[in-house]
Order: C-alpha cells, then sequence, then structure tokens
C-alpha cells in the first residue's frame, strides 16, 4: 500500500506559472506547500528555460516602466520611447489575434489583472531589464507596442529568482516526481498520486493546482490533435512538457478548451536540435529563432513566396509563420535577404545558419533551387516593391507591393544589394493551445459546467489561445492565473 502525506497545497510543475502559484499560495497563508516537478533538478523549470521571457501588459508608458528598471543609466532610459499601452489596446490585440475566439471573461481577466500581476511580481522581488530587441533610430530606441521589459537573465534567470524567493518563504520543490494519478473526481480533488525517486506515494492536499505545461513534447500527441505532419516538427522548449497531466484532467472530467489544432508555431533554424533549442548565455532567449522575416522575403523549396512577410510586426504574425512554413513542400523554407534588409534585423544576435552568395542565382544554387525560379521571384517583387512611402522599421510602415497575388503588406523594400544571404528555415513549436478551461478564479471548470473543488490551474495547460497570440502574452498569462489560483486554492478551504 502506498505511503500517504498530507500538505495544504499542491502544485504540479516546476515552471513560471508553478513558482507564480506556490508563492502566491504561501502569501495567501497556506503553511505547507509543495511543488512536484516532473524533471530532475538540471533540467527544471519547463519552457521559462528556453524563453526570453518578456511581458505584455498594461502599463501608464514610460514613467510606469521606470519603476522597474530603476539602475537603467539615465541617458540610456531617456533613448527609449515607451508609450502608454492601455486596457482597450491589449483587449484589441488579443481580438485581432484569436480572431475573437478567446473566453471573453478569461481575455477580461488577463487585460485587466496583467498590470497588479506584473508589479506584484516586481514586489516579491523579481528584476528586470529593458528589452534587447528593439529598433534604433536617430539615437532613440523603438519597442514593438506593449512590450519594452523583460525579467533580468531571461527564462533561466526568472526561475532562478522564483526559486530562491520559493526557498525563503518555506516551500518545498521535489525534483524527478512526476504525478502519475489524480485522487478525486470531476466533483472534488483531494491529492494526487506521485512516482518518486524511492517510489509511489499519495500526497492528499487541499488543493491542486496544475501548472504542468502543454503536450507539444509528445509527438503521439501531437499528430493526434495538431495534424499536418506536426509530429516532425522541433519543439523549441523543453522534452517534458508530454502532456500526461493535462490527460488525467480531461479524463477526471475537466472540460476542453482552446484551439487543439494550433499551438505557438514560429520559424526556427532548419538545423536547429529536435529539442531544446539553444539559449543565449545572457538571457535573451532561443539562439536559432528567424524573427527578421518581416524585413526581407520568404520563399518555399520551388523558390516562390507563401505569404504575406510584412503583414504586421513579428509579434503580431511569429507564432502562425511556423504553421505556413510547416505547410510546405519538406515543411521547409528559407528566407532571403539584401543587405539594405540586413542591416534592419531586430534579432542580430540568432545565430541561425545562412548561406551567402553575391547574385541571386548563385544564391538558389547553393541552397537547392531553380536559379531561374528564384530570380523571377525576386525580379516580380523588386518590381512590385514602391519607392515611397518611405522604409520605416520602428512600425508598420504601409509600404505595400502593388500587383502581386501574394502582397507584402509593409517594409517591401527590393532585394537588390549584395551580397545576398538565405536562411533555412523550419517550423518550431513552442507550446500548445489546447487544453483545460477554468474560471476567472483559474479553477478547473468540469464536464458538467461546474467548478471542480479543489483543483486549479495555470500555464499551458489552460486552453485559453486560437488561431495565433501576441508576443510575451504567455508569460503574463501565467503571472495572471497563477496568482489567481494561488490566492483562490487558499481562500476556498
Amino acid at each position: 500500500m502506498a505511503r500517504v502525506e498530507t500538505c495544504d497545497i499542491v502544485v504540479i510543475g516546476g515552471g513560471s506559472s508553478a513558482f507564480e502559484a506556490a508563492v502566491a499560495a504561501r502569501e495567501a497563508g497556506a503553511q505547507r506547500v509543495v511543488m512536484l516537478e516532473k524533471a530532475p533538478e538540471s533540467e527544471y523549470g519547463g519552457n521559462a528555460r528556453y524563453s526570453g521571457t518578456g511581458f505584455r501588459f498594461v502599463h501608464a508608458g514610460a514613467a510606469e516602466i521606470r519603476r522597474f528598471i530603476p539602475e537603467v543609466d539615465d541617458t540610456l532610459f531617456a533613448s527609449m520611447a515607451i508609450p502608454p499601452y492601455s486596457a482597450d489596446e491589449f483587449m484589441a490585440d488579443l481580438d485581432r489575434m484569436t480572431q475573437g475566439r478567446m473566453n471573453r471573461e478569461l481575455a477580461q481577466t488577463l487585460v485587466e489583472q496583467s498590470n497588479a500581476a506584473v508589479h506584484w511580481m516586481r514586489e516579491a522581488g523579481i528584476k528586470w531589464e529593458p528589452l534587447k530587441e528593439h529598433a534604433k533610430v536617430d539615437g532613440k530606441r523603438y519597442f514593438e507596442r506593449g512590450i519594452a521589459i523583460h525579467v533580468a537573465g531571461g527564462g533561466p534567470g526568472q526561475l532562478t529568482q522564483w526559486r530562491q524567493i520559493a526557498e525563503r518563504l518555506g516551500i518545498e520543490i521535489r525534483f524527478e516526481s512526476p504525478v502519475c494519478g489524480m485522487l478525486g473526481d470531476l466533483r472534488r480533488v483531494e491529492g494526487v498520486a506521485v512516482s518518486g525517486p524511492e517510489g509511489r506515494y499519495d500526497l492528499m492536499a487541499k488543493a491542486v493546482i496544475a501548472c504542468a505545461g502543454g503536450f507539444q513534447a509528445n509527438p503521439e500527441m501531437r499528430a493526434r490533435y495538431l495534424a499536418g505532419n506536426t509530429d516532425m516538427m522541433k519543439v523549441r522548449g523543453t522534452k517534458h512538457d508530454t502532456g500526461e497531466v493535462l490527460r488525467m484532467l480531461l479524463d477526471l472530467g475537466a472540460r476542453p478548451a482552446g484551439h487543439w489544432q494550433s499551438g505557438h508555431m514560429s520559424p526556427i533554424d532548419a538545423a536547429a536540435p529536435d529539442f531544446e533549442t539553444p539559449q543565449h548565455e545572457d538571457g535573451r532567449g532561443n539562439t536559432q529563432s528567424r524573427y527578421d522575416y518581416p524585413y526581407g522575403i520568404s520563399v518555399n523549396a520551388l523558390g516562390v513566396r507563401f505569404f504575406d512577410e510584412g503583414e504586421a510586426q513579428h509579434s503580431y504574425t511569429y507564432a502562425k509563420t511556423g504553421r505556413a512554413v510547416l505547410g510546405q513542400p519538406g515543411a521547409r523554407a528559407y528566407q532571403i535577404y539584401d543587405q539594405t534588409a540586413l542591416a534592419c534585423r531586430r534579432y542580430p544576435h540568432h545565430t541561425a545558419s545562412f548561406v551567402e552568395a553575391n547574385t541571386i542565382a548563385e544564391l538558389a544554387s547553393l541552397i537547392g533551387i531553380e536559379p531561374a525560379v528564384l530570380v523571377h521571384t525576386v525580379d516580380e517583387f523588386n518590381r512590385a516593391a514602391p519607392d515611397d512611402p518611405p522604409f520605416d522599421p520602428r512600425r508598420p510602415d504601409g509600404k505595400a507591393t502593388k500587383g502581386l497575388a501574394i502582397p507584402k503588406s509593409n517594409w517591401a523594400t527590393r532585394i537588390e544589394k549584395p551580397p545576398f544571404r538565405a536562411f533555412p528555415v523550419t517550423c518550431g513549436i513552442t507550446f500548445t493551445f489546447g487544453g483545460v478551461d477554468v474560471n476567472q478564479k483559474a479553477q478547473v471548470m468540469s464536464t458538467m459546467d461546474q467548478p471542480v473543488k479543489g483543483l486549479f490551474a495555470s500555464g499551458d495547460i489552460l486552453g485559453l489561445f486560437f488561431h495565433n497570440y501576441p508576443s510575451f502574452t504567455g508569460q503574463t498569462r501565467n503571472a495572471v492565473f497563477g496568482r489567481l489560483a494561488g490566492r483562490a486554492a487558499v481562500e476556498e478551504n
């Protein structure tokens, strides 16, 4: 018979949403909080370990952001253009990106609680830095709307800081401790079964908070839900998010939500590893992401363009662009730039593989594309690229092609200044959009349309997004719903 332990709150997971839920529960009065991390200690942290962990949240502008980064030199800070980001703007971005399919109450909760949640992190002791990614024009630094800061040290830095905070609060973290069963039913959850290093045991609790991530690292589940050769895609984040806890919750009677055939799928270096893309030492996130595509063109293995690279700034398109690449022959594409486009890169620190040549025909030969086709594609694009308005990398500039079947809506500058460069890319998945439904207190909802008592959730295991999402919303979601879950789990008891 399995041994039995008891505690106040069990948190399933060891990533940012799990730490946020655990810390919130402890601050709310829970005496004993136990985090159960499936991974070994050297690999704990879920997807945060492989992320730059930026945050999109409602704020009043530069003066408020200054509170997060007081150590930044005054001259440097004065060079940063940080306009306010309103609740209406955040909601409009969510509506547009998800095509209006998000649960309206949860979207409102995310938006309305975003400012308080990020300030709560700051007050808890989390340190911040300005984003490295920006456009610099005439000495002024321009960030994309709604985003300007990330946690100091990126994902690894955030995990280290949260772990220090959790340990000061007496929160217990158990590694190599996957949950192997839920104790309860769709009306009430009373604990979990754990497969620990020394054997199985039952951990009874007043509440369980599931922060175990999505199923993106499970090729069987990707093939079942996402379809379209998605079992072959590369996984940018942790290899440990394989969906077992999500399946347990569904089997228990949790209500599914979100877009089960979609996820965060972005373009990544075709030479990247199958799992866990390397990170920059300074915490700027993934080294092999390919996010500068708005300033060049992308072609498939036939040498033909296949999407509007300039639809919007990359933060509003990158999470769906990988899916577009996945649908091309061989699930591969090539990002093509000239020297003008390369000079405008926001992500020069990305170290993806590339080939370079002095002519487009030579470049085509190096990447295995029929030269006549790629030359035609580039020539056709150049003829359609206008002289006016002037190119402006700070914002969508309306510099759109004319007469192409697949337009480029912004930043359509001609590809004419050698040497030319081609970056081979494929699709990399970060997290899946299908998950469990929750209410505004982060309580998991059952298929009976009732909250499951004692069961809460936060992070990628939530079914929240559809089609696409604005960049840096995932970390904000974690903070908002992790904080709500931790507090509500204590209040319920």
